[in-house]
């Protein structure tokens, strides 16, 4: 008897501690995808891409559209090579983004989006 209730006490540790390592690791996800949607708006701010993504601008859609209906691979190539991804004749410029700077780029783009996936 005093065994089976030490086993359950155990089980009852085991499942708490795993409680804990769970939302733990959640948080650090939350913290790293915040750190990478932060990274995203710096590099987007450096690069003023807003200049030709703005609501009133006949250029490009606006950062908050751009996500819409794209895959983040198709994100990337429009990133680093717009002219072969969107168009041969798009003015976009190439952008020499590490690949943990496209995604931050892309997290940030998306979180305007309204974290769209």
């Amino acid at each position: 008897m005093i065994r089976k209730s030490l086993m359950r006490g155990r089980a009852v540790l085991c499942l708490l501690a795993l409680g804990v390592a769970v939302g733990l690791l959640c948080a650090m996800v939350v913290r790293a995808d915040e750190a990478s949607v932060a990274k995203g708006k710096q590099l987007v701010e450096a690069k003023k891409c807003a200049v030709c993504h703005k609501a009133s601008s006949k250029k490009g859609k606006p950062l908050n559209e751009v996500t819409k209906d794209k895959t983040d691979e198709y994100l990337k190539g429009a990133l680093l090579t717009p002219k072969e991804t969107i168009d041969p004749k798009t003015k976009m410029p190439a952008y020499k983004f590490s690949d943990e700077e496209v995604k931050a780029v892309i997290d940030y783009l998306k979180s305007l989006a309204g974290g769209q996936k």
